[in-house]
């Protein structure tokens, strides 16, 4: 049960998605990443049920660090078609995903 899932599971798919899917409030889910949630143990333990695919899929990117497998192929896969996203992670990078070679796939 940690907080470091949740993080994950947040980059990988939003804080409201999270919340949806695990029966909570993105303001809930917010302040447990703050760290002001009172008790938050029963909530986290329901995240790392939910999003157990989550907890060991990790890469080192050249340019983010650590990252989920999942982010890395989303962001190659944004660059290769030169999307244009909202997300202003991927802005700042896009240029260096499209001809990485770590991660999956």
């Amino acid at each position: 049960m940690s907080v470091e899932l949740l993080k994950k599971a947040c980059e990988l798919y939003s804080q409201r998605e999270v919340a949806r899917r695990i029966g909570k409030s993105a303001t809930t889910v917010n302040h447990i990443l703050k760290g002001i949630y009172p008790k938050p143990e029963p909530i986290l333990k329901t995240v790392s049920e939910v999003f157990a695919d989550l907890a060991d899929e990790e890469i080192v990117c050249p340019v983010l660090g650590k990252i989920h497998g999942d982010v890395c192929q989303r962001y190659k896969e944004w660059a290769k078609l030169d999307k244009v996203h909202k997300d202003r992670l991927y802005m700042q990078v896009k240029e260096s995903c499209k001809n990485c070679t770590r991660g999956k796939r």
